[in-house]
């Protein structure tokens, strides 16, 4: 993957049922979500939300060894693997566990809800920081029905 996949400050640990995983907040979520009677999957897809095309303009650049030379490399895919996945009621709800933010996520994560909007399946994105914010998400997720393969808020609480 990229040169990103570390988390900085993060304390990699093995979740209740053995899976590995790369921080103790990513652990306590799945735990967290797993006790809320969900079945949330760690790092199941990696979404693909630019790909990457094969340059047709030549682009004189320094290279790794540190000489000038024309690339002509098909640029690289741009990627996000959320940290949890599950299916609640026909909705597919991604989770991401966030500690600290790097560089590169407010711009990633401008791109992957873009992404987003062109899928043709009901999907919510969720950022969690907390137990009690996880506990909110839920809630308010519980509001959310199909209606007419369209992601509705319902008025019921």
């Amino acid at each position: 993957m990229s040169e990103n996949r570390r988390i900085l400050g993060a304390t990699p640990f093995v979740a209740f049922d053995g899976t590995q995983m790369r921080s103790k907040l990513e652990t306590r979520v799945y735990k967290w979500l797993y006790d809320l009677g969900l079945d949330p999957k760690y790092e199941p897809e990696t979404f693909v939300y630019w790909e990457g095309p094969r340059p047709t303009v030549p682009f004189y650049d320094l290279s790794k060894s540190r000489h000038n030379q024309l690339n002509m490399k098909k640029l690289v895919n741009m990627m996000y693997t959320p940290d949890f996945i599950f299916d609640y009621n026909g909705i597919k709800v991604i989770i991401e566990a966030k500690g600290f933010e790097n560089d590169q996520f407010p711009l990633r994560k401008k791109l992957f809800r873009a992404y987003l909007e062109t899928l043709d399946y009901p999907i919510i994105y969720a950022e969690i920081y907390t137990k009690r914010q996880l506990n909110e998400f839920i809630e308010e997720l519980r509001r959310y029905e199909i209606i007419e393969g369209h992601l509705v808020a319902s008025r019921r609480a």
